[in-house]
């Protein structure tokens, strides 16, 4: 009887506490969405490094932790650099939290040639962020977003 009593015991310690299943429960789950991207690009020795941001947007009436994020930038189709960033918590009720990746388009990349000086350079970045729902159960939603960058002057010679 008392190995039972532990078990309900370690059982629910394990469960979303009681108000994030209310939640759940009554308002459901709604993943959150990208609201913007915006980046900046700065010369490189190796080429041109862009800084991409990007602003998670939760509509729950609670709080959401993502456990991480893949992603991938892209200019005119090709994948210039990828990667994944650690966990991160939005808050709730319309709550935003921007998230900064970084890379490094190469110069011997294709598209590195095709920039120029000055000129909107157009990229997408895309991805998934793993939410982990109140109710324990992970959720993968993925996100895609378009932006441009103005080309800095300086770049190294192609």
């Amino acid at each position: 009887m008392a190995r039972a009593s532990l078990l309900v015991c370690a059982l629910l310690a394990s469960v979303p506490s009681c108000p994030d299943l209310f939640s759940l429960a009554t308002h459901g789950f709604t993943p959150p969405t990208v609201d913007m991207t915006t980046a900046v690009a700065f010369p490189d020795p190796a080429g041109v490094r862009v800084l991409v941001s990007f602003t998670a947007v939760n509509p729950n009436p609670y709080p959401i932790a993502v456990s991480g994020v893949d992603y991938v930038v892209a200019l005119q189709g090709t994948p210039v650099y990828a990667g994944t960033e650690g966990s991160v918590s939005v808050p709730e009720n319309g709550g935003k939290t921007t998230l900064t990746v970084t890379g490094v388009i190469a110069k011997n990349s294709p598209v590195f040639s095709t920039l120029v000086t000055g000129q909107a350079a157009a990229y997408t970045i895309s991805g998934t962020a793993h939410v982990d729902s109140p109710a324990g159960v992970p959720v993968d939603v993925e996100f895609s977003d378009q932006n441009s960058f103005v080309v800095p002057s300086g770049l190294p010679f192609h």
